[in-house]
């Protein structure tokens, strides 16, 4: 077998090479057979399942132990702290399996993962996945390129359920193509080499489709979706097929190391099943997850989240938990059997703004793509002042849109036009030729009232102090600001169909942003500096609203880097884009490097204490929760 063994950061700017893979022996390799969870083992005895040989492919993936890890024991509940249905990553994030994976130490290479090997022919411009034989879906039926094709022709392909080809199987203006090789081997082909296919397409994006509200993926389940699908059953409806592809549907297969078992709208509590059928096992032949159950309770917002975990409630969470109530936190730990850690992230800034410079009132448009108009704002922060009240003084001011761990890092533009300037910023309004009136706030040239609104769904009270800090500055330097918080369900599609003002989200994605470039330049409708612009990029010009030159220079850069298969010249693009977005404040950052507080209770095993968190990476899915263990068997 051929691997890439190239450094991770390398590998994210990079069109792979030949690699070598070595397979680990597992215990049942060398003659001892393999082993289950006692709830299978009924299910074995009763005549409902298989014997677990039978159930594992012909190479079962081999989670290995790192350092402080130790063979687990089966049983228990997970129990989580879940939003609602539009906190699918609750659940989304722990059952992180795509095509090939994200290592655990950020410095190696991608891995293999539902594929056993892989290898890149024709100058890049072919890739040959091959998949573990055996794979089954988590009702026993086998896994195939089939299940690929589908996806492909029938949800990518098909413009009732995908708006557009996602970007990284479209190289040099064309679809990739597919070849079917055998039931668990296929060839990608593409127009030109393809800088982002394990990346982008397979470690980022390959997972079963869709996954939550971002819609990704690489593969479906043919023989469940099919008959649900009006291109096989024209009783069927688009509707009804989205309906069977959501990710909460019960009936619905994983190839995931839990399945949604129970749920219905409205619910308080989503309970998720072992996969019996799960691929994976420990060293010791020990075949995965070790934790029965995990439970999603459904909860009011962060400060619901963090209710629960200071009263000991949570097992195991990173998400959503509170750096404000980490105080808290240590204060009930011993009373609550757990304890906290602190996980670097791979965030930017915590709490960044977008001046939507697409937005569709001409004036406000007009105002927000003045530079001068941005630089003011951001001289307008107090950085250390959001630092020291929102954070703990855990952070670091900061503008720039990636960390110093990311090899597109520029360390003298870290801070640019980050400094606390008020006098500068009240110049710079003035020379734009804004117009102060009686009441002491600006208006336009015309004499119209600018008011600007900050729109945010996220409610941590770190995000949320620093956005009514901003506000208030604002204020005091003129221009009128209001802050509007919403659910998720309606901030969300609203930014991304160019009708939020200013929106604002943290900036994840520092440690290897081009592989989702959202926050560097308008890459899609999610890239809140220009959603309409996004929208532009993303199909092509058939959507969405012609950018100005300065963007179209950006996308220029980028379609440059995923066709180039020099490491080198990657690493310059990515660096020009983060400069051009840096001097351009398209993402205005405040304080970053803030850490993720996690809580784990004393008897939960395997979560690894140094760990940098970010969202492209699927934290914690990279640690393999699968192997997450209770010491006690959860009893």
């Amino acid at each position: 077998m051929y691997k890439r063994i190239l450094p991770f950061v390398i590998v994210c700017v990079l069109i792979a090479s030949a690699f070598v893979a070595l397979p680990r022996q597992t215990a049942a390799q060398d003659g001892a057979a393999y082993k289950e969870a006692p709830m299978l083992a009924e299910k074995v005895a009763a005549g409902e399942l298989p014997p677990v040989e039978e159930r594992l492919p012909a190479n079962p993936l081999v989670v290995p132990l790192a350092e402080g890890d130790t063979i687990g024991v089966y049983g228990g509940t997970w129990h989580r702290a879940w939003r609602g249905v539009d906190d699918f990553h609750c659940f989304g994030r722990i059952t992180y399996d795509p095509v090939l994976r994200w290592p655990r130490n950020p410095s190696d290479a991608v891995q293999e993962n539902l594929a056993e090997s892989w290898e890149f022919g024709d100058d890049g411009k072919a890739l040959t996945l091959n998949f573990r034989p055996g794979l089954k879906w988590s009702d026993g039926v086998p896994f195939t390129v089939d299940d690929v094709i589908f996806w492909w022709e029938d949800i990518e392909n098909d413009p009732n359920i995908t708006a557009a080809v996602h970007g990284e199987w479209m190289i040099g203006g064309e679809p990739m193509t597919l070849e079917r090789v055998d039931d668990d081997t296929i060839t990608l082909h593409f127009a030109a080499p393809n800088g982002l296919a394990e990346t982008v397409g397979l470690a980022f994006h390959g997972n079963q489709w869709p996954l939550g509200f971002e819609r990704f993926g690489f593969f479906a389940p043919r023989h469940y979706l099919e008959q649900f699908h009006p291109k096989y059953n024209s009783d069927a409806t688009y509707e009804l097929f989205e309906e069977k592809a959501f990710d909460y549907n019960v009936d619905r297969p994983v190839m995931t190391a839990w399945k949604i078992t129970e749920y219905e709208a409205g619910t308080t509590l989503v309970v998720a099943e072992r996969n019996p059928y799960y691929w994976k096992v420990d060293e010791e032949g020990n075949q995965l997850p070790y934790i029965d159950y995990v439970y999603l309770h459904l909860v009011e917002g962060v400060d619901g989240v963090n209710a629960m975990g200071i009263a000991g409630d949570l097992d195991m969470q990173a998400r959503a938990i509170d750096l404000a109530q980490f105080p808290i936190y240590m204060d009930n730990a011993e009373e609550g059997n757990y304890h906290m850690l602190l996980w670097p992230q791979a965030q930017a800034s915590s709490a960044s703004l977008w001046f939507n410079q697409s937005y569709p009132d001409d004036k406000y448009r007009t105002l927000f793509q003045d530079l001068r108009f941005r630089q003011a704002m951001s001289h307008a922060i107090d950085r250390d002042a959001i630092n020291d009240i929102a954070f703990l003084g855990q952070g670091v001011p900061r503008t720039i849109a990636v960390v110093p761990d990311s090899p597109y890092y520029i360390p003298e533009i870290e801070n640019l036009n980050g400094e606390y300037d008020v006098d500068l910023a009240t110049s710079l309004l003035d020379e734009i030729g804004l117009q102060k009136g009686d009441d002491g706030f600006y208006n336009f040239a015309d004499g119209s009232d600018i008011l600007i609104l900050i729109e945010t769904s996220n409610t941590s009270s770190g995000i949320q102090d620093s956005l009514e800090l901003i506000a208030e500055w604002w204020n005091t330097v003129g221009i009128e600001t209001q802050v509007q918080t919403s659910t998720r369900d309606v901030f969300w599609p609203r930014a991304g169909a160019n009708e939020v003002m200013v929106a604002t989200w943290t900036t994840d994605r520092g440690l290897l942003p081009m592989v989702d470039p959202i926050y560097i330049f308008p890459f899609d409708e999610r890239s809140w500096m220009a959603p309409a612009y996004g929208t532009w990029y993303k199909t092509g010009g058939a959507e969405g609203l012609e950018p100005t030159e300065e963007f179209k220079a950006a996308m220029a850069l980028y379609d440059e880097y995923k066709l180039t298969t020099d490491p080198v010249r990657q690493v310059e693009i990515g660096k020009e884009l983060v400069r051009m977005s840096s001097e351009g404040l398209w993402t205005l950052g405040t304080v970053g490097l803030v850490p993720n507080p996690v809580v784990v209770k004393d008897n939960f095993m395997n979560v690894a204490e140094n760990h940098t968190a970010d969202w492209i990476i699927m934290t914690p899915g990279t640690m393999n929760p699968e192997h997450f263990y209770f010491s006690d068997g959860g009893e």
